[in-house]
This record gives C-alpha cells, structure tokens and sequence, in this order.
C-alpha cells in the first residue's frame, strides 16, 4: 500500500515507518527536517518530502496517489491553549479529499473523554490531566470529534495508554471503544513500537472504522 506519514521523526512515527517499510509498504515520509529523518530511518526504500503546513493546497500534493494516511503528530506540554492536533487534521483532511483519500489513522491517548461509567484513576483524574496534560489531550478530543464529523473520511484514532519506547513486541492487543481497557491484568503503559504495529494492523481492518480504539498490548501469558 502507498502509505503518507505526518509526524514521522516522532519517536511513534519513526517506529510506523520503520514497520511498514518492513512490512513491503510504499511510504513517503512527510516531514519539516528531511535531513533529521534520513537519520532516523537511512533506508533507500524510503521516500522523504519535506512539507509546508500552512495550508490544504500547501500538503495536498504530497497526498496524490496515496491509499493511506498515518498521522503521528504530537505536542508537548505548554502553558497556553494546544491547536496543534485540530490545526493539522484540519488542513491533512482538506489534502485528503482534494485527492480523493478515504483512509486515515491518527494516535490520541486514553482518557481523551470522561466517561462516568469508565473514569480514569484517582492520580489521572485530579493529579495528571489537569496539571500536565490538560490542554494537550482537550485538543486531542477535539480532534476525534472534529473527525467524526467528516462523513466522508473513514478514520481509525488510535488510544494508547502511557507511551514508554522499547522493541517491538509480539504480545497480544486487547481494545475496547472508549476511553481505555479495563481488562488489562495490571497493565499499565505500552511501548511505542507496539502502538506503530497495532495502527498498521488497523489499515485494512473494518473493525475500527470510524471509531477511537482503546489498546493496550497484553502478554500473551495473560492473553485470553
């Protein structure tokens, strides 16, 4: 598949490239440093383009001929308002529609809504959502909104809990469409690597079509 990753020099984008390059995929990496991931990722199969995101029709040719789009943008905590996750979505759908892409898959986190009937922990609830990462996961939810709207994009979001980087794992995905697994046999983060295989097992799945997935990767010892 011809496959167009955003935020590819990411810790998370980088394990997505590195994976669909292994798995026989056609990816083009979109990126602000072409030079930055050519250090990441010094493969010759892939395709670097650096990438103006300023506008639709700034990104739109980078999206022509494209079966899938994977977006691994993130942001890091700051003291005023986070945009960054609509702002991009905004503008790569625009690209998508103007060349007919029907497919994406973007990463959020857990406990992007709050559901009464699946609260997060005590420390999530009062300690790290609004002291630390508030405004970042506010705009993520904005962003899952903002895409459940698009009638015409069949989304896939993607919710990890806790991002942690070590080698690809074979453990076993357990998911669930809300804010996070509850079966998780005392399971509490997920390595990045994981996270990239579980997106790229998601592109031709109709399981998760136009949903947000809760997962988390569950040795298989505990796997039922």
């Amino acid at each position: 598949m011809r496959l167009a990753v955003f935020g590819a020099t990411g810790p998370t984008g980088v394990e997505v490239v590195q994976q669909a390059l292994a798995q026989g995929h056609d990816v083009t990496a979109l990126v602000r440093d072409p030079d930055k991931m050519v250090g990441l990722v010094p493969n010759k199969e892939l395709k670097i383009e650096k990438i103006d995101f300023s506008s639709a029709d700034t990104v739109e040719p980078h999206l022509q001929d494209k079966d899938v789009v994977l977006s691994c943008l993130g942001s890091r905590t700051w003291p005023w308002s986070v945009t960054l996750y609509t702002d991009s979505m905004e503008v790569i759908v625009a690209a998508m529609r103007k060349n007919k892409v029907k497919r994406l898959v973007c990463v959020t986190s857990w406990f992007t809504t709050d559901d009464p009937s699946n609260p997060p922990s005590f420390m999530m609830r009062w300690i790290v959502k609004p002291l630390f990462l508030g405004r970042i996961m506010y705009n993520m939810a904005q962003m899952e909104q903002y895409l459940q709207g698009c009638e015409d994009i069949n989304f896939t979001v993607v919710r990890p809990p806790g991002l942690r980087m070590g080698p690809v794992t074979d453990m076993e995905f357990r998911t669930e469409e809300g804010p996070q697994v509850c079966d998780r046999d005392g399971v509490r983060g997920m390595c990045r690597a994981d996270v990239a295989r579980f997106m790229l097992s998601t592109m031709t799945s109709e399981d998760w079509v136009r949903k947000c997935v809760a997962v988390i990767a569950v040795p298989k010892k505990y796997a039922s």
